[in-house]
């Protein structure tokens, strides 16, 4: 596999580093909102968007290098992380979490990705 995970020494939900390697192509997917009522809904429809995108580029969450969330509340970060980890399985990217004070359509959650697809 052409990216390399360096994981977090405390087991969380991220890589500490991922780097890729070899010929391919960066897909850079905009920041994306999802529909539902909770943080752990919303996370889950973003992760489906965005493979949603990937997906038309050839490309699947395993091929996710690096992830920015945008939360509007940090009080159930527990809930965003669970719902990343089981969305990458094994295959968990760099990541970012930052709190903002407000979203488009009042989201709780807005994640952008960069993936690597080799060739």
């Amino acid at each position: 596999m052409p990216i390399d995970r360096q994981p977090h020494p405390e087991g969380a939900s991220f890589s500490v580093s991922t780097g890729v390697h070899g010929p391919g192509r960066t897909i850079y997917v905009s920041g994306v909102l999802a529909a539902g009522r909770t943080l752990a809904e919303q996370t889950a429809g973003c992760f489906d968007e965005i493979e949603k995108v990937l997906g038309a580029e050839g490309a699947t969450l395993a091929d996710v290098a690096r992830i920015t969330t945008y939360l509007t509340s940090l009080e159930e970060y527990s809930e965003f992380s669970r719902v990343r980890a089981e969305r990458f399985a094994g295959a968990l990217p760099a990541s970012t979490a930052v709190q903002v004070a407000g979203l488009l359509q009042d989201a709780l959650v807005e994640i952008d990705a960069v993936a690597f697809l080799s060739i």
